[in-house]
């Protein structure tokens, strides 16, 4: 971002409740991806990308996300620069799948962006109006209004401290915010006993490795810090191996949510 200006507000298009920017790269290459803060890369889907970045092919990427499936392989292309009007990154690295398209039903998403927007930048998301606006994340400070909340940045990725409250206990978690998912609170647990009684599975939503299966209930509320969400829709999927818990897009865009990774804060504004 040139120095003499001190922020870019972009109107945004919504897919669902998901975040569509356009992005230039390399400045004649113009994609829409999705904003999703649970993503380290850039990510482009298809094979159409294939030829149009010089590629690295004896570093292959293989990741997992959400989802019932396999985990993909992607080809990574290094040094890119990348523009969100007068937001500029350079020297981006971006990994193509060009075998899976997590938005194949859509023709106008052609990936995801998360990590390097937000390591530079303060991020305020205004849902309402769908807008997005950057500030240089080191000189940013909170506007008036907002619920300020303490994140802490794991593996990438926005981290709150969070109680969720049941008719008979409380769970304490980490919490990520999570701009890539259309759901709400999503929990998923080595014990699906721990929690009410639910309806049968079935598919709740779709992640990076296919569908997301599970059950669909309520939470009596959510307190994140002092900003306390009540009657929260949560969906609860099983897992053999570990116990995590999000909160997203279903639930973030009845707020102006600010996201600064630098300073390790969030905010949080009611509509």
């Amino acid at each position: 971002m040139p120095d003499s200006i001190r922020e870019v507000t972009l109107t945004y298009k919504g897919l669902g409740n998901l975040v569509l920017l356009p992005i230039t790269i390399n400045d004649t290459i113009k994609v829409n991806l999705i904003l999703d803060t649970g993503c380290r890369n850039l990510v482009l889907f298809g094979k159409r990308f294939d030829n149009l970045f010089v590629l690295h092919p004896d570093k292959k990427i293989q990741f997992s996300g959400l989802g019932s499936g396999r985990p993909v392989d992607g080809k990574l292309s290094l040094s890119n620069k990348v523009s969100i009007g007068a937001v500029i990154g350079e020297k981006i690295p971006l990994v193509i799948i060009p075998d899976q398209n997590l938005f194949g039903s859509y023709t106008n998403v052609d990936g995801v962006i998360g990590y390097d927007i937000f390591i530079k930048f303060e991020v305020e998301l205004n849902c309402a109006d769908r807008l997005i606006t950057f500030r240089p994340a080191f000189d940013a400070e909170i506007a008036p209004g907002y619920e300020k909340i303490e994140i802490q940045i794991k593996d990438s990725k926005p981290i709150i401290s969070s109680k969720v409250f049941f008719q008979n206990r409380t769970l304490l978690c980490d919490l990520m915010i999570d701009t890539g998912s259309s759901l709400g609170l999503l929990l998923k647990t080595t014990d699906m006993n721990k929690y009410p009684a639910q309806g049968k599975s079935e598919v709740i939503g779709r992640g990076l490795n296919g569908n997301i299966e599970g059950t669909q209930t309520f939470a009596k509320s959510l307190l994140l810090d002092k900003l306390e969400i009540k009657k929260v829709p949560m969906g609860i999927i099983f897992s053999p191996w570990h116990n995590y818990a999000s909160v997203g897009m279903d639930i973030i865009r009845k707020y102006s949510i600010v996201l600064n990774y630098c300073k390790s804060y969030a905010g949080f504004k009611k509509f």
